[in-house]
């Protein structure tokens, strides 16, 4: 019995583990896209954002954010690398299919 329960809390600590950076970063994004939309227009987006995205789309929020914070002025694309236009692209995906 030891064992199995051994086995499962062990189980339970990897599975916990792996699954804490995506909550992280949905976290993440969830507050990077509350500066600009609203919860529920922001969760129906976090559930659209690939995972393989998600980081990129957190960056690209980021960034995006911000821009409009310091000059008022939208984002330029040419100030973006390859991985945060990625992930601004999975957000917009995501607006259009919420909106």
């Amino acid at each position: 019995m030891r064992i199995v329960s051994r086995t499962f809390a062990a189980a339970s600590l990897a599975l916990l583990a792996s699954a804490l950076p995506a909550a992280a970063q949905g976290d993440d994004f969830m507050k990077e896209c509350m500066v600009t939309a609203s919860e529920k227009m922001c969760s129906c987006m976090s559930a659209r954002i690939p995972a393989d995205q998600r980081a990129n789309a957190v960056d690209g929020l980021r960034k995006s954010n911000q821009s409009v914070s310091v000059s008022g002025n939208l984002l330029d694309p040419a100030t973006l690398n390859q991985n945060q236009m990625q992930g601004l692209n999975a957000v917009v995906a995501a607006q259009a299919y919420c909106m």
